[in-house]
């Protein structure tokens, strides 16, 4: 009995390291953990209230439109792809909105407060789930402030 708990747990432990050091390659590439609610209730809201004002239209800062998933996963001439999806600290759009990064609005009180970096790090870290139809699509909101009335305090 003794001699099959330990042969369990060395095949568990050998199953659960070939499990994470899984590589992502175009014929097996990363599946997203964090999906479809995950983006629609996180991600999505916080690209188009904090990016996407500047982030469209035809010319957009640094050739990044947000408006659909394919302008942040298209590739790039130059330098290092935005989202690499499984990798934050290899993508473009965390470490140039994160703390000591070098994004132009961090330098213009546009700075996204550590909950927001931290949504952005765990959806690239899950896989960057974007989906590709209308549901993906996004539209600038901008967040309007409400004067208080006058019975108000």
């Amino acid at each position: 009995m003794k001699c099959f708990a330990v042969v369990f747990c060395l095949c568990l432990g050998l199953w659960s390291l070939a499990a994470c050091s899984h590589k992502t390659d175009p014929t097996h590439p990363f599946k997203a953990v964090a999906g479809y609610e995950y983006f629609m209730q996180y991600v999505k809201p916080l690209l188009q209230t904090r990016c996407l004002a500047c982030h469209s239209g035809s010319q957009p800062p640094a050739g990044l439109s947000l408006v659909q998933r394919s302008g942040l996963y298209a590739p790039r001439k130059y330098g290092r792809a935005y989202v690499v999806p499984g990798d934050p600290y290899a993508s473009r759009l965390l470490t140039s909105v994160a703390d000591g990064g070098n994004h132009p609005g961090l330098h213009h009180g546009l700075m996204l407060d550590g909950s927001e970096v931290d949504i952005l790090y765990e959806w690239i870290e899950d896989g960057a789930y974007w989906p590709d139809n209308p549901a993906g699509f996004l539209q600038p909101q901008v967040i309007v402030m409400r004067k208080k009335g006058l019975l108000e305090r």
